[in-house]
């Protein structure tokens, strides 16, 4: 008989992990969040505030209309694996992990020169108000 390689099944879990490093690639400022955080909309009103355009992934929406409960599960592991954190809201800065709102409030000081230097979208990441007064 003939040898033949066959190729195992990619992991669902790999699949989503892929997938949420590529959603926190694209974007300089990336927030996984919950309806009814209290910590959640804290951190958006701080980055709303300070003039920082962010994008959202609310896990609640995401289950909502993802027909597959499996997938949102895989999905939601896939995150937990990536940050160790099962709490929200959970917060990526230039691809990177910061935490949660804590560490949000507590990086605040550096945030902007933080994003100034990962900025991929010529400072559109920054409101046009904050990025004249750099």
């Amino acid at each position: 008989m003939g040898q033949s390689e066959s190729k195992k099944p990619e992991d669902s879990f790999s699949v989503n992990s892929r997938v949420i490093r590529q959603e926190i690639a694209q974007h300089p400022v990336v927030l996984y969040t919950k309806d009814n955080c209290g910590y959640c909309v804290q951190a958006k009103n701080d980055l709303y505030e300070a003039g920082i355009k962010y994008t959202e992934k609310n896990l609640d929406t995401i289950a909502a209309v993802q027909e597959d409960k499996t997938v949102v599960k895989e999905y939601l592991q896939s995150l937990i694996d990536l940050t160790r954190q099962k709490t929200v809201p959970q917060i990526f800065v230039c691809g990177k992990f910061i935490g949660g709102y804590s560490e949000l409030k507590a990086l605040n000081p550096k945030l902007m020169s933080l994003l100034e230097q990962c900025s991929t979208d010529n400072g559109e990441t920054l409101t046009r108000e904050i990025a004249a007064k750099l």
